[in-house]
């Protein structure tokens, strides 16, 4: 038995997986955390992060602080492709698989369906000229032809959103996304969506024998809708025909060979014909379907039709088909059917965007975070904790009791006396190896320990002892962390070179949760 699972649930999950942060109660409680300030077993080679219950419980041990996300710290995100000429991009086609569209192939030159320009303009393109190398960059808007942009290259660009330069979800690769034209800090609009507009048919088989005749009819009168010819060799009804007194869109209904007269579909408009003017009889391409207003011309070279034209997109297209009438005969082509809403609706389901970036900023106040967060440590590892426990308590933490930012160290206050080591091992016992407590010190501030990789309980008034300064200061009181350890989900890892925290500095922390 065949199956497929839709690209729609992908971006689906990542939609609700972004909202369920800043949904009412019960929302997702979730933190970005760091961790590690330990130095990895090979220094500067980050450990491989593993999907196993023991190496969850590490994390958690290694952990010594967070900081609450909130809805603005989440986008949708695609993959960044970047405008470059000269090179070759994939045109949308509903009948073409969507992760097809979406992928790259270097091989052939041959990028995705959308690029971002040098103006952050995001661009869907629906023509590609057929395969032809994209060399000039798309520009403008919604306000122009409601964003449908025709370069002198041939392709035609659908303008999806821009992106501010000051986004902190636009990194070297990555944008974000929109989900509709509502959301105006991306300067989008739904007078640039057009529900059923057709863009783009494409030639499946090209006919032969295809011919546009130009001829001097007999004068005629206005208001005919019958004229005679010199000849109606290669003219057949339904055929397009133009020239002066012809109206706009007048094609011919019928031909009398014997008489060498055809009828018109409307009258003429004045008297011509005659001496000097002459008329043009051509294909004619007809659009059919539940739409209106789409009208194309066939481009003919050497008596096949290479490629047919839009002149006009239409509207209201669910279904269609192309004809073409004229001499010649066997051409074939298929229409284009857009998004059932119109392309650039819905940008980031058009586009894919099944992935969330999660972007934090640590110290944005002050690099310290009220001073929960040290300023003069380091880490190796961070991620994303969703809907953690307080300590000691058995159920979840809510928007009421999740604090903004945490500490997660356990936090010693020990008598006066000389300093620790950062990042030593510290214990209580006979020895190292015969501890009953111990921790590595993430902090030493005045008489206050922050350990992590805690193990054991800890005795008050037993001394605690650094197993590499040989400090030894005895234990007035601890104080818990912040969150139970164990509970919740990590939902995301990710292991680093050793990143140095330094007073006044911040650090932006970006990752993205794939779906």
């Amino acid at each position: 038995m065949a199956s497929l699972t839709q690209k729609n649930l992908s971006f689906n999950n990542a939609e609700q997986f972004k909202e369920s942060f800043f949904e009412p109660e019960p929302a997702t409680i979730g933190y970005v955390f760091l961790g590690n300030h330990i130095e990895w077993d090979v220094a500067n080679t980050p450990d491989t992060p593993v999907d196993s219950t023991a190496y969850e419980k590490s994390i958690w041990d290694n952990m010594y602080a967070a900081k609450k996300i909130t809805g603005n710290d989440l986008s949708l995100v695609i993959p960044k492709v970047s405008w470059t000429g000269n090179t070759k991009y994939r045109q949308f086609d509903d009948t073409i698989d969507f992760g097809t569209l979406l992928t790259a192939n270097t091989t052939q030159n041959l990028k995705p369906m959308y690029v971002i320009t040098s103006a952050n303009n995001v661009y869907k393109c629906l023509s590609n000229n057929f395969s032809a190398n994209s060399t000039i960059e798309p520009s403008g808007d919604y306000s122009s032809s409601n964003g449908t942009v025709s370069t002198a290259d041939g392709f035609i660009w659908k303008y999806m959103f821009n992106v501010k330069p000051s986004n902190k979800f636009l990194t070297t690769n990555w944008i974000p996304c929109p989900i509709s034209t509502s959301a105006l800090d991306y300067a989008v609009s739904n007078t640039g969506v057009i529900s059923g507009q057709i863009t783009t048919i494409v030639t499946t088989n090209s006919g032969t024998n295809y011919t546009t005749t130009v001829l001097q009819p007999t004068a005629f009168l206005s208001n005919v809708s019958v004229i005679t010819l010199p000849s109606t060799t290669n003219v057949v009804a339904n055929m397009s025909i133009t020239g002066n007194g012809i109206a706009t869109g007048t094609y011919i209904t019928s031909v009398n060979a014997t008489t060498s007269t055809i009828n018109l579909s409307f009258t003429t408009t004045s008297n011509a014909g005659g001496s000097g003017n002459n008329i043009t009889i051509s294909p004619r391409v007809y659009i059919g379907g539940d739409g209106v207003g789409a009208v194309a011309n066939a481009n003919i070279v050497s008596n096949t039709i290479v490629s047919i034209n839009l002149t006009s997109f239409g509207s209201n297209y669910t279904r269609a088909n192309v004809f073409v009438y004229g001499s010649g005969s066997n051409f074939a082509g298929r229409v284009i059917i857009p998004p059932r809403d119109g392309h650039a609706y819905n940008p980031a389901k058009e586009l894919n965007a099944n992935n969330v970036m999660v972007a934090v900023k640590i110290g944005a106040l002050d690099s310290t975070e009220g001073g929960l967060i040290s300023s003069n440590t380091s880490f190796r590892q961070f991620g994303l904790l969703r809907n953690p426990y307080k300590y000691g308590q058995s159920v979840a933490a809510n928007t009421s009791t999740a604090n903004s930012v945490i500490s997660q160290t356990t936090n010693l206050t020990v008598i006066a006396g000389s300093s620790y080591f950062v990042n030593e091992f510290v214990y209580q016992g006979t020895s190292v190896a015969n501890s009953t407590f111990s921790g590595y010190l993430q902090e030493e501030s005045s008489n206050t320990l922050k350990l992590t990789e805690v193990k054991g309980t800890p005795t008050v008034g037993s001394p605690v002892i650094g197993a590499s300064s040989s400090t030894s200061r005895s234990l007035v009181s601890k104080d818990d962390p912040e969150f139970q350890p164990y509970t919740g989900e990590i939902l995301y890892t990710e292991n680093i070179v050793k990143v140095n925290r330094v007073d006044g500095q911040a650090e932006n922390i970006k990752f993205v949760v794939k779906f």
